[in-house]
């Protein structure tokens, strides 16, 4: 059952035989399903495109999920002080929020694309690792610049929403997504 904004679903799929050479076999067409999550950065004010440029570092590394522009799913906002450079409400969710804390990212020394990256991973499904401060690791947190998730990283969240398209509907249209993720964050909504 699709809900709107808040799911899609693209189909990718690969060439059909007449798309081939001649002579050459084609494999049969397949589909694969993607997860769409929307994400708001009109409340991100001066980091907006920095929260675009996070989505597309995620979309570039995962395959079965999507960060796309609009509304109905994540809301990016900034504030100036809070408890961290960042807080993100839920871990694997396709509903929730990010803020953004000026003040915490000037101090903690990280690249402000790093945390925002970082964000968007809970959203994506990662907790932090064990090794926090670990570079490598965009989940880690840390006084680094490097944004990107590493390979490990990147597998998780595909094998977090691998699968993971049609979702229960609660009386009154709200998405169920406690029955289908059964993430502890979203338990108690």
């Amino acid at each position: 059952m699709l809900l709107g904004s808040v799911t899609a679903i693209v189909f990718a799929v690969a060439p059909s035989a007449s798309a081939a050479a001649p002579g050459a076999s084609a494999a049969p067409a397949t589909q694969q399903a993607v997860r769409t999550i929307s994400y708001d950065s009109s409340r991100a004010a001066e980091l907006a495109p920095l929260v675009d440029q996070a989505a597309q570092v995620w979309n570039s590394g995962v395959t079965n999920v999507r960060l796309v522009k609009g509304t109905g799913g994540v809301t990016v906002s900034t504030a100036q002080n809070g408890s961290a450079p960042g807080v993100a409400s839920c871990v694997g969710c396709t509903r929730g929020s990010i803020t953004l804390y000026r003040n915490q990212i000037k101090s903690s020394g990280a690249g402000t694309l790093r945390v925002i990256v970082h964000e968007f991973g809970h959203i994506l499904s990662l907790n932090h690792p064990q090794d926090i401060g670990n570079c490598d690791k965009v989940m880690a947190g840390g006084r680094c610049d490097n944004p990107q998730p590493n390979a490990a990283e990147r597998a998780a969240v595909d094998r977090f929403w691998q699968g993971r398209l049609s979702i229960a509907v609660e009386p009154g249209g709200r998405p169920d997504e406690r029955g289908v993720f059964n993430v502890p964050a979203l338990a108690g909504r």
